[in-house]
């Protein structure tokens, strides 16, 4: 009997992920049974925590390695190479997917203009104070990227699109440490003349960073990509104002001055940590920005 052509091929790259793989890959194999056809790849980037003999007890997900490159990027070149789908879907080892979630996706792919599609991501219910306030922060949110003033692109902890497109612009730039997901999905645009479609009823859940230490690396990252990308769109991109970059540092500065007010006024426990995780936000996305900008000489950045 021949094999069950598979409509969508879904890619998670995976790094040191033990501690929200089992709940990742349950969710996906819990999918809406009308969902279409789809195959689960994990990708390992170099895990030394025993998340692989993890992944390897879910027989049906099929597992690939890319040990040569470090970083997502590199890790879904690499589950795609190895995949068949028309449709690529992308989603994070530390994400949740809900049971209509692939089918209220691949829907938007009816409109044959339609080159990528993604849908909200928000948080996991919180296991500490940290991430109240991510969820609260809405780090990772769709429709804020999606109404992007340059262009939209998407977010791969829930992100699809087509391979014929993804193939066209060869995949991820392996060369950038951050920002990949919104240079391949304005690349993507750009050379197909297709648009990106939101589909907020295709839901996941991030579980968020759940320490200091998580939280100042995803703030910074998140900082750093911007100067990146200003080098690699140059000409194209507009670039950030001096008055902006002036206008961050106050803030910074009105942030660690809230936050010094905050135990001479003797506030409130939780209060006071509020407005710790706010300036540490704030310190770590402006050193992302000093750090890249010097780095890319995209002095404009900082």
């Amino acid at each position: 009997m021949a094999a069950t052509p598979v409509e969508v091929s879904i890619i998670i790259p995976c790094y040191n992920g033990m501690r929200t793989v089992t709940e990742c890959l349950r969710s996906l194999l819990s999918l809406d049974p009308q969902s279409p056809s789809h195959e689960i790849i994990v990708v390992d980037n170099g895990s030394t925590d025993g998340s692989v003999e993890v992944i390897k007890a879910f027989k049906q997900v099929k597992l690939l390695y890319e040990h040569d490159i470090q970083g997502p990027a590199a890790a879904r070149n690499t589950g795609v190479r190895g995949s068949q789908g028309a449709i690529l879907a992308f989603i994070d080892i530390d994400c949740i997917a809900t049971p209509g979630w692939l089918i209220e996706s691949v829907a938007a792919f009816e409109d044959p203009e339609v080159v990528g599609a993604g849908g909200r991501i928000e948080g996991s219910v919180p296991k500490n104070e940290i991430q109240v306030w991510m969820n609260t922060m809405k780090i990772l949110d769709q429709e804020r990227a999606v109404h992007h003033p340059f262009m939209p692109y998407l977010q791969t902890a829930n992100a699809l699109f087509r391979r014929e497109a993804f193939l066209l612009v060869e995949g991820f730039d392996t060369g950038l440490i951050c920002g990949e997901d919104c240079d391949l999905s304005w690349r993507i645009q750009k050379m197909t003349g297709g648009r990106i479609a939101y589909c907020p009823q295709a839901l996941v859940y991030h579980d968020h960073r759940a320490s200091m230490k998580g939280v100042y690396r995803q703030s910074r990252n998140n900082a750093m990509a911007g100067a990146l990308l200003s080098r690699k769109w140059e000409g194209v991109l507009p670039k950030k104002s001096w008055k902006t970059s002036v206008w961050e540092c106050w803030d910074l500065l009105l942030s660690g001055l809230h936050l010094i007010a905050s135990y001479l006024t003797f506030r409130s426990r939780s209060r006071r940590f509020g407005l710790r995780l706010d300036f540490l936000h704030r310190f770590a996305r402006k050193e992302g920005m000093i750090r890249s900008a010097i780095k890319t000489r995209q002095w404009s950045q900082w």
